[in-house]
């Protein structure tokens, strides 16, 4: 437990009203002593645990509260991984762990008040199973984070137990087949939806992927698309930045119609080198898918959605899984086979007709 220290807590008037304020030296990382002042409190206990809270998250002592932590991890957290990334768990952490357990001593911090928070969350019916286990999941890197840095001797989310699942009810995910997306791309588009869609469709990259394409990336005497880099929510608009994995970096073959479509967009913008081949955002092209779905009467899907479809056809087509991962880009051939096994189970009688030719 860290020492108890007397609070250095001052009142000061402002508009007729007594208001609060602490101020203090504590020393810093790097050994130097650094003044601290933090003023508007209303009341002297709010500035006095304001100091405490900062002595105990400089010192990481498993007495600081849950938000304190918080702080803490997001500031290593933003050092490892993708800004997209960040931003994503930062918002949940803000939005789903602080309100719950934010003025929560580490050391106080139980299982049980987990569960209950889990309970609610479940019973509200509000989340998907998937994301309820995200949750769950970051819930347990942080205090991970706590365990390891901080000498929290266990972790309660990990005691708790999980919620939710990560995997999809996959009779559930939508695809369209080759027809409906000729209906879909054949209704009247701009001609740079109409590239914009058919890369996505015909090549099954992902979406950051296909808007970051440039003219380079475009080998239109090969019919050969390049894809190492994607566009990424960044904290002002998007960035573009490396690919999702070391497997997402690929070269995807395309067939003559996409590389006819591309080519003729080039044309007309008269891209060259490193000019970006679409000016379109994420959102406004999947505002635009759903609207025409729906008016065509065609089911409503992701932009995502359409990077299934192209797995659809590739395996309805026979195409081994080795080589739908390396299209896809998936960092394993199980990921391949964990995201599309429930396309697969025609093929079991193709193999069993086959065998029985040998008897």
């Amino acid at each position: 437990m860290p020492k108890t220290r007397t609070p250095h807590v001052y009142s000061y008037e402002k508009d007729g009203s007594t208001l609060y304020y602490v101020t203090f030296y504590c020393k810093q990382w790097d050994g130097t002593n650094k003044k601290i002042k933090k003023m508007g409190f209303t009341r002297q206990a709010d500035a006095a645990r304001y100091e405490q809270e900062y002595r105990d998250r400089l010192a990481g002592s498993p007495a600081m509260t849950f938000a304190a932590l918080c702080d803490r991890f997001l500031d290593d957290y933003k050092h490892h991984v993708r800004e997209s990334t960040y931003l994503t768990r930062a918002d949940a952490i803000k939005s789903f762990f602080v309100p719950a357990f934010g003025s929560t001593p580490l050391n106080e911090l139980t299982p049980v008040m987990i569960r209950e928070w889990q309970n609610g969350l479940i019973s509200s019916n509000h989340y998907k199973p998937s994301t309820l286990s995200n949750l769950h999941g970051m819930l347990v890197t942080v205090l991970n984070f706590a365990c390891k840095y901080f000498s929290l001797p266990r972790n309660p989310a990990a005691i708790a137990g999980g919620m939710g699942t990560l995997k999809a009810k996959k009779e559930n995910q939508h695809y369209w087949t080759r027809e409906q997306f000729a209906r879909f791309i054949l209704s009247g588009f701009a001609p740079e939806h109409i590239a914009i869609f058919s890369t996505l469709f015909w090549t099954g990259c992902r979406a950051g992927e296909c808007l970051a394409l440039t003219a380079k990336d475009i080998d239109l005497e090969h019919g050969i698309m390049d894809i190492n880099k994607t566009v990424t929510k960044a904290a002002h608009g998007y960035t573009v930045g490396p690919p999702k994995t070391t497997n997402s970096r690929r070269k995807v073959s395309m067939p003559k119609p996409l590389t006819m479509i591309l080519a003729d967009w080039i044309r007309r913008t008269d891209a060259k080198g490193n000019d970006r081949l679409f000016t379109k955002k994420r959102d406004d092209c999947l505002k635009i898918l759903k609207r025409r779905a729906k008016k065509l009467g065609l089911p409503v899907i992701r932009l995502h959605d359409l990077r299934h479809s192209h797995a659809s056809m590739l395996i309805n087509l026979g195409t081994p899984p080795k080589v739908v991962q390396e299209r896809l880009g998936h960092a394993s051939i199980q990921m391949t086979l964990d995201l599309y096994s429930h396309l697969y189970p025609d093929k079991q009688k193709d193999v069993a007709d086959r065998l029985s030719q040998y008897f």
